[in-house]
């Protein structure tokens, strides 16, 4: 009787995983479909590796927002540039963009991020 239940279940498991995959909700083409078990580990290493140069990118600016606070803290405004925060000694150096990317600072609320790089 145990193994009649192993079978079943096994059967279902087989029927379920080799079943038409549906295009993964989120994605912008139509073509792209979920990821199939056979693909899950080189799949699990792509979003690994992507989550990673996010969090790089991340905190490369750490630097930068803790100096405008403390410029901000200090002169009661954000500086005109981020030059404007090594000039002043908060800051070592403006650090450089990744790859593709072009740093984006606002002056008037102090906000800065990475965005991609204008095409040419």
């Amino acid at each position: 009787m145990k193994g009649a239940w192993t079978g079943i279940l096994a059967g279902m498991v087989f029927a379920v995983g080799c079943g038409r995959q549906e295009p993964v909700a989120g994605k912008g083409n139509a073509g792209d479909v979920a990821s199939s078990p056979l693909s899950a580990p080189v799949d699990y290493l792509a979003a690994n590796a992507a989550g990673k140069k996010a969090a790089e990118r991340t905190a490369s600016l750490a630097p930068v927002q803790g100096a405008l606070q403390m410029f901000h803290a200090a002169e009661d405004r954000y500086p005109s540039r981020l030059q404007e925060l090594v000039e002043a000694g908060f800051l070592a150096r403006v650090p450089e963009a990744p790859p593709g990317q072009v740093i984006q600072y606002n002056p008037a609320n102090g906000s800065v991020g990475w965005v991609s790089s204008p095409a040419r």
